[in-house]
């Protein structure tokens, strides 16, 4: 028997805390994992042209399908995307789009009843309107939903050389203005930060569900 596995997809940026966080429920599951960041991808948009009426797969040729293929395959999927105007980031959207539009005709739901972990992201910690978006796809592709998880997430601003200053940027939301940018004030979810207890409290639900994954499928 192969060994039961776990697909992480992260649809923020390279390296950053939206792919540390679905690393951190991978590890805790203790199964055979594997991540993927959108970042890596230079996904297309779904058009609605039928292509994939008679195959269930997408007909672009952009490495959705190689995801996908890893999807069907495994037990679960973790994911986690940042929230960007009240909704998730447009990659990631488009990602779940074409995967839910190619996936049910004729009533075909090849990841129904797969376990799924949805992970929000955002500068000021509060993730609700990306997690009700994951939560929609989910539900449309009929995983099954055993965890949700807010993180705060690090603002472009921090970066950008203007964040310290800029009265309509997201430092304003979370730092009274002028601010010294200093490591200490730049959320991770792993360095000491003026927010560690915070950021503890968050790593350990991660790993609660991390571990809630497992035994779901220890038990199934």
């Amino acid at each position: 028997m192969s060994q039961q596995k776990i697909i992480g997809i992260s649809a923020g940026r390279k390296g950053k805390i939206t792919e540390e966080a679905v690393k951190i429920v991978l590890e805790e599951t203790g199964l055979d994992t594997e991540i993927f960041s959108l970042s890596d991808f230079e996904l297309l948009t779904c058009d609605a042209c039928n292509g994939c009426v008679e195959t269930y797969r997408c007909v672009k040729d952009d490495g959705l399908n190689q995801i996908f293929i890893k999807m069907e395959q495994a037990e679960g999927v973790v994911f986690g995307a940042p929230e960007y105007w009240e909704g998730i980031n447009a990659k990631g959207r488009s990602f779940w789009e074409r995967i839910c539009f190619s996936i049910r005709h004729n009533a075909h739901f090849p990841l129904q009843d797969k376990i799924g972990v949805a992970i929000g992201v955002s500068g000021d910690g509060n993730s609700t309107a990306a997690l009700e978006d994951i939560r929609r796809f989910f539900v449309d592709a009929r995983l099954e939903i055993v965890g949700e998880i807010e993180v705060q997430g690090e603002y472009a601003c921090f970066t950008c050389g203007y964040g310290e200053r800029c009265a309509v940027g997201g430092l304003a939301e979370i730092y009274d203005l002028p601010l010294e940018i200093t490591p200490d004030k730049i959320p991770n979810l792993y360095n000491q930060t003026s927010h560690q207890a915070r950021r503890n409290s968050v790593i350990a639900k991660l790993r609660e569900v991390g571990l809630r994954v497992a035994q779901k499928i220890k038990d199934n």
